[in-house]
């Protein structure tokens, strides 16, 4: 399960629950409107418990899709959410950032 709620000041999501097989769908619709618009996209990861493979490809297409437009700012993230960012070199995207 995964909630997902706009943000305005940064412009982005709030993220709670987890990023698997099951959720990924929903999230990538969520992100469309956002990478469309371009710009930075903020990702508030603070009540993401388990981001799975699938989850990881959904961040590494959104940071693709904004390329030279944005960057795409993962924030909040738990110890194993920023063990698995580092571990699968999210982190060294051009256009990824994340802050703790």
């Amino acid at each position: 399960m995964l909630e997902i709620a706009a943000t305005e000041h940064p412009r982005g999501l709030r993220l709670t629950g987890e990023i698997d097989l099951d959720t990924a769908a929903q999230l990538t619709a969520a992100l469309e409107p956002q990478v469309v618009q371009g710009g930075d996209l903020t990702l508030d990861l603070a009540g993401v418990r388990f981001i799975g493979s699938t989850g990881v490809q959904v961040l590494i297409r959104t940071a693709e899709s904004l390329a030279d437009r944005g960057r795409l700012v993962l924030v909040n993230p738990g110890r194993g959410v920023r063990r698995l960012v580092e571990v699968m070199g999210l982190d060294r995207l051009e256009n990824l950032e994340v802050r703790t």
